[in-house]
């Protein structure tokens, strides 16, 4: 009778990403939407400035995959790239001084393709209540 449903997981909050000095940081909503995977391929469009990652199972690793979920504790569920080219790549797509301000992007989800996009251009300051209330 269910065989065309599935479940839902209703986590609290949207999905979104911060980029700080210190990295990039995945919401548990956005790991948990996505299916905690181990890996994922990360890919990026500079001149939309977005960046989508996208869940591949064990059997599609290749040497494109970076490493995503480490532990699948779901109290302590968390991703952080600290990669240095990475977030200047980041900074420089987006004239970003990310020494003095942080930036939260949300993300959509996207179920055919198991893939989160995160479109920069839609991106505000961490703690900028006026530019948060708006999303």
């Amino acid at each position: 009778m269910f065989e065309n449903f599935k479940t839902i997981n209703l986590t609290i909050g949207l999905p979104y990403i911060s980029v700080t000095n210190n990295g990039v940081t995945f919401s548990k909503t956005a790991i948990v939407k996505i299916g905690s995977p181990s890996h994922v391929l990360l890919m990026m469009n500079e001149e939309e400035k977005q960046i989508a990652i996208r869940s591949i199972g064990e059997d599609d690793k290749n040497e494109d995959a970076t490493p995503f979920v480490r532990s699948k504790n779901s109290s302590n569920l968390n991703v952080r790239w600290n990669n240095k080219d990475f977030l200047n790549t980041l900074s420089k797509m987006m004239n970003w001084n990310l020494e003095e301000h942080g930036y939260r992007i949300n993300g959509d989800y996207f179920s055919s393709e198991n893939a989160m996009l995160f479109d920069f251009k839609n991106a505000y300051i961490i703690g900028d209540k006026d530019s948060e209330s708006d999303k």
